[in-house]
Order: C-alpha cells, then sequence, then structure tokens
C-alpha cells in the first residue's frame, strides 16, 4: 500500500550523520481544513502518475506500505568545546516549504512552542525546547489573514479575518468559529476565553469570545463609541485591558466586563495603535502623543512615563527589569522598569538597532541594521560580540530568557543560546566578531 504524504517538513539538504548526535522527530504531515483544500500539491495526480509508470509502481509493491518520512533537527556534527562569547546552535531544522507554501513569513515565540507561518497561511508548529515538529495545518483563509497564534490550556488559536479556526494540542481542527463582524486586532487569551477588538458599525468594540460555544459570536463586549480599536488588549490575571484610537484606556474584569478602575478610563492625547503589553508590574501604553506610561495595573494611575518626541506606533517589549521601545527617530531605547524617575530618562539609546531579540542576566541580544546579531552590554548598551553571519530573514522576539529565535533567508529555523561561560560543548551557530570587528551598537 502506498502511503502519501502531503506536505511536509523534509530532512536537511545533506544527508545528516547517524550517530549519537543525530536527533530526529516523527513525522507530522500538514493537517489540511478540511474547506481549504491543497492548491499546489494533489496526492491523487500523484497516484496516478505512479500507476503510469510500471517500474515505479512495482517498487511501490515491493516496498510495502511507506513509513512517515523522519524529520531530521540539525546537530552538531563534531561537538567541540566553545570559545566564550560565541552562539551554540540549540537546534536548528530546514522546513521545505518555498514551493508548496511559499516560505515562511513570520515567527513566533508562544508558551512551549514556537510557530512558523507560510504565505499560504500554513502554520508549522515546533516543540520549544528542541525544534522537533509537532504539527503543522493549513488554516481556512490564513492565506489571506492570518493573526498570532493564541495558546489556551487544551486549544491552539488562529484568528483570521472573520472567523477563529480551533484547534487541539494535536493539531486536530476542533472547530471554525465563524464571527458576524471582522477581527481588528491581534488577541490575547485564557482558559477558554479570547479577547480582541473588532470593527462594528458605531465604532470599535473588545469582545470576549468562548471558544467552546458554538453557537454565540461573544460572552460580552466593550464599546468605544465614534472610534476604532486596533490595539490588541492585554491580559493579566483576571483583568483585561484596553485601548482605542480616542486614547481612551479601560480595564474590566475578564469574566463579566465590570470596571476595575474608578474612573473607568485613563486618557491618551493621542490614538493608541500599539498593542497593550502588561504584567505585575504595570501595564504599559504607548501613544501617538508621543509618551509610553506604566500605569498601575489596579487602578490606572501613571507610575513613570517617558517622552519619546516622536509618535509611537509599536508596542514596547517588557522583560524582567527593562522596557524595550522602538523610537523611529532614536531606534531602540532602554527604560528602567522599577527604578527611576518619574519621568524617566532612557538607560542607554541604541540608534542602529532595529529589534528586540532576547535577554538574560549580562546582555540584551539585539538585531541590527546590518543584519547583525548583537550582544549589548545591559548597563551601557555597548556591544560585546556579534555575529558574522548576516543571511537572516525573520526573527520571535522572546523576553522570557537569552534564546533567540531565528529564521535564515535559505528558510531555516534556528534556536540560538549564547555561550558565556568556558566548558561548553556544541555546535558554533555564529562565529564571534574580534575586538576590531566589533562596532558599538549604542552611544
Amino acid at each position: 500500500m502506498l502511503s502519501l504524504q502531503p506536505l511536509s517538513f523534509r530532512a536537511n539538504r545533506a544527508v545528516p550523520a547517524r550517530g549519537p548526535q543525530a536527533t530526529s522527530s516523527p513525522g507530522a504531515p500538514v493537517t489540511l481544513h478540511p474547506l481549504n483544500p491543497p492548491r499546489k500539491f494533489s496526492p491523487v495526480r500523484l497516484h496516478a502518475r505512479l500507476l503510469a509508470s510500471p517500474l515505479l509502481f512495482a517498487l511501490t509493491l515491493l516496498a510495502g506500505c511507506a513509513q512517515p518520512p523522519i524529520h531530521h533537527v540539525h546537530a552538531a556534527p563534531d561537538p567541540r568545546e566553545l570559545a566564550i562569547q560565541s552562539f551554540r546552535q540549540q537546534w536548528a531544522i530546514d522546513p521545505d516549504v518555498s514551493e508548496a507554501h511559499g516560505g515562511i513569513t513570520r515567527l513566533f515565540a508562544r508558551d512551549n512552542y514556537v510557530f512558523a507561518y507560510t504565505k499560504d497561511g500554513t502554520s508549522f508548529v515546533l516543540d520549544r525546547a528542541n525544534g522537533h515538529l509537532l504539527h503543522a495545518e493549513t488554516v481556512r483563509n490564513g492565506n489571506q489573514r492570518l493573526h498570532p497564534p493564541v495558546v489556551l490550556k487544551d486549544f491552539i488559536v488562529y484568528p483570521t479575518t472573520t472567523a477563529l479556526e480551533v484547534y487541539d494540542k494535536t493539531g486536530g481542527l476542533v472547530r471554525s468559529k465563524k464571527l458576524s463582524y471582522p477581527i481588528r486586532t491581534d488577541a490575547v487569551g485564557s482558559r477558554n476565553y479570547v479577547y480582541l477588538g473588532a470593527d462594528f458599525s458605531g465604532g470599535g468594540r473588545v469582545v470576549a469570545i468562548d471558544v467552546t460555544n458554538e453557537y454565540l459570536d461573544q460572552r460580552w463586549e466593550l464599546e468605544y463609541y465614534n472610534t476604532d480599536v486596533t490595539a490588541s488588549p492585554a491580559l493579566v490575571g483576571d483583568i483585561v485591558y484596553s485601548a482605542a484610537g480616542n486614547g481612551d484606556v479601560s480595564a474590566v474584569t475578564y469574566d463579566n466586563r465590570e470596571p476595575v478602575w474608578p474612573t473607568l478610563t485613563f486618557h491618551t492625547y493621542g490614538p493608541v495603535v500599539a498593542n497593550l503589553v502588561a504584567d505585575e508590574t504595570g501595564v504599559y501604553v504607548a501613544s501617538a502623543d508621543t509618551k509610553l506610561v506604566a500605569l498601575n495595573r489596579n487602578n490606572g494611575v501613571v507610575k513613570w512615563q517617558y517622552f519619546a518626541g516622536d509618535q509611537l506606533r509599536t508596542e514596547p517589549t517588557v522583560s524582567k527589569d527593562l522596557v524595550f521601545i522602538q523610537v523611529p527617530t532614536k531606534g531602540m531605547v532602554v527604560l528602567d522598569k522599577v527604578g527611576g524617575k518619574y519621568n524617566r530618562t532612557p538607560r542607554w539609546e541604541a540608534a542602529d538597532v532595529t529589534q528586540f531579540l532576547a535577554e538574560d542576566d549580562k546582555y540584551v541580544y539585539v538585531h541590527r541594521n546590518d543584519n547583525a546579531i548583537v550582544a549589548l552590554d545591559k548597563t551601557n548598551g555597548q556591544a560585546a560580540f556579534a555575529s558574522n553571519r548576516r543571511d537572516f530573514a525573520l526573527f520571535a522576539p522572546n523576553p522570557r530568557d537569552g534564546t533567540i529565535y531565528a529564521v535564515t533567508k535559505d528558510g531555516q529555523v534556528m534556536a540560538i543560546v549564547p555561550v558565556l561561560k568556558s566548558g561548553q560543548v556544541g555546535d558554533v551557530a555564529f562565529a564571534p566578531v574580534g575586538e576590531r570587528q566589533a562596532v558599538a551598537a549604542a552611544r
């Protein structure tokens, strides 16, 4: 019997070495949405070609049932002791998606997963720890619009234009939850609920959606009159924080929309188009009025503010002790999260940095405008070491730890960790840059 796998990750371009260093993961074919048939690959046509060739058909009969493909994760072919201030490859995998799926377009690190989106709306789900392909699904209408995934306790939810595509943790489609309104923002979620901004005739609204309910559009909605909602809400514990184009910022309970702040809203003097960010220390609002404010999440009072001098339209990245914000005229600005004056002044600025990537106790890892990965000293922003390699296409920011998730221009998905102690053995991902070659990425 001939077993046909529609689409899948493939092994290394070169056959990997067999032995104790080689690792692999089980085959995980792409799950096609029942209402979203494959566009560029037809198992029926392939089967017909095989039957038309006597030799191939005979070989098929002799081989019996074909085994699922094995997808090899790159490992060090010749492990060696690594130099301090270099980068070690934790894992890497080659997705064979360039022709079938149009190549990788976005990368996300969420919960225990890394998601690689492709042009045709397929999501490849990798184990964050080891890079193994867990499953892949072609999301209905995902080629038109596919927001970042929302990982719930039992589900993975993909918001599209007017629907939530709900999958279980094994990649099985649970339901397509069609909505009667267009989705405007990215989404957040917990328990069985997803929270997002949507467009309605009277203005933008934040809606709470129960993904287990097949019939109701939403559990509740919070309306902002005569304005839109373009910023993704934020969720901490039992409180949902949201903002609108008129500058209003609100906090309500997750289950019944009861106001949390005494005055209901905090107001900025410009539209809020950047996604809200919140954690246990506060709510961070970047506004077109040129300010980044940190609010007390229990009462909406301003804890501190930063005047950027330019409209802020991208959300900050908040780590355990720092806040990073991209300012169009300044590059990356780094602010102290807890200590400091009410009117914050930057700890340092990095004019040639385009994106935050990761952080550990000593360094901040960033993408520089010459397409290098650079380790900057957290105290002063000076470049400590950088990658000679420049073939990066995409990154998934990771404020959780020092692991860097990247996609190279040839489509390889990688997890890279810095080498900061002697005696580590592994595969060099990026050769370190010598002291003379290092160019300060911050002033």
